[in-house]
């Protein structure tokens, strides 16, 4: 590749999640980062109906193709087709859903050098060291996903860890608590704790759930409210309503808002199972929302106990339970552990340093 080419890079995204937060929304926070880059060509593969597919980015080009899923092998072959027609000097896989089978076949055939980004801890099985190998860099978003991942990479050249990144913007709001108590009924004296989750059991609700049955038998002044959906949500409707909890405990389903809840809330708390990092954890620090988690994944890049949050072994119900009486209890700490945490995450998770971060690593492999 020539010098003068490399100054002009182009760089092609695949992303073919359906919505726009997680992943993808860390890819347009990318695009966009890049794009005020004039070094930077850029072009986005995504998925038609997606709603990436709709987002409005300044220079990027989108091209949305039809895409039914991992098996699909016609939205394969349209994916090749745009890989073929745009002739990029880069392909950057961001999701899953087959996209990384497919950009890493398209890389082998193409003899185009692609980046793979891996956003969860999910073991995978042996075989993958063959999807890996075609990738010239695999990169992590934490420490404990590259844990996980680099088993299968030994042969790739390039491997290591670009966090995610929060706006600092979005999620810096001003409070209006009154706003929030008629939203959700919660009377004016309650200390109100959140979860932002996918209804799924490795996010641990139900063990939240639990807690607030011994929270509530000490303190009746406490709301809990659970933002998400998902296969567990009847179940989770169940464990409220066989508690008694329908009056502390709101399933408030998903929602958009959550850059303007967060500031107006006391406590987030994830009691995850596994996580590839926890990005409500960024969003949370942004808003100075102090954060009671568990040390999986890569949550402890971000919470340290006693620092930025506390932490409780993943399952301890009676742990997440004396962890919100603690806070509950102790409003100068809990004040001091979500301007810790801002600290942190303003410091460490910002757009400005992910898009650095990969632009140089874009660099180093268009150099060869």
């Amino acid at each position: 590749m020539s010098k003068e080419h490399c100054v002009n890079l182009k760089v092609l995204h695949i992303e073919l999640g359906r919505h726009l937060y997680g992943g993808a929304k860390q890819v347009t926070y990318l695009i966009e980062a890049l794009d005020k880059d004039n070094g930077f060509i850029q072009h986005l593969i995504c998925a038609t109906g997606s709603e990436i597919s709709e987002y409005q980015f300044d220079r990027c080009t989108t091209h949305p193709i039809r895409y039914r899923g991992d098996t699909d092998l016609m939205g394969a072959k349209r994916l090749f087709d745009v890989v073929k027609r745009i002739k990029p000097d880069l392909i950057h896989v961001h999701s899953r859903r087959g996209a990384d089978i497919w950009g890493a076949l398209a890389a082998k055939f193409t003899g185009i050098p692609a980046v793979c980004t891996r956003r969860v801890d999910n073991t995978e099985n042996r075989f993958v060291r063959y999807k890996y190998q075609e990738y010239e860099a695999v990169i992590s978003i934490s420490d404990g996903v590259h844990k996980v991942v680099s088993k299968h990479c030994t042969n790739v050249k390039y491997q290591g860890t670009i966090h995610s990144a929060v706006d600092q913007d979005e999620y810096a709001q001003a409070t209006n608590r009154q706003w929030l108590n008629n939203k959700f009924n919660i009377p004016q004296d309650h200390f109100v704790i959140a979860n932002f989750s996918q209804y799924i059991p490795r996010k641990g609700q139900a063990d939240l759930v639990l807690a607030m049955r011994d929270v509530i038998a000490k303190f009746d002044n406490v709301t809990c409210l659970l933002f998400g959906k998902g296969s567990q949500e009847k179940n989770y409707r169940s464990l409220i309503e066989s508690h008694d909890l329908d009056t502390n405990v709101k399933l408030c389903g998903f929602t958009k808002e959550v850059a303007h809840i967060l500031p107006n809330i006391d406590v987030v708390v994830h009691p995850a199972y596994a996580e590839g990092l926890g990005v409500i954890l960024l969003q949370a620090g942004m808003s100075k929302c102090a954060v009671i988690s568990s040390p999986v994944g890569g949550i402890p890049e971000i919470i340290k106990h006693q620092e930025t949050g506390l932490m409780v072994a993943p399952g301890d119900v009676e742990g997440i339970a004396k962890a919100i009486t603690f806070l509950l209890t102790q409003p100068k700490k809990t004040k001091k552990l979500g301007d810790a945490l801002h600290q942190h995450v303003k410091t460490h998770f910002s757009i400005k340093n992910m898009a650095h971060e990969y632009s140089v690593l874009y660099r180093k492999i268009a150099k060869g």
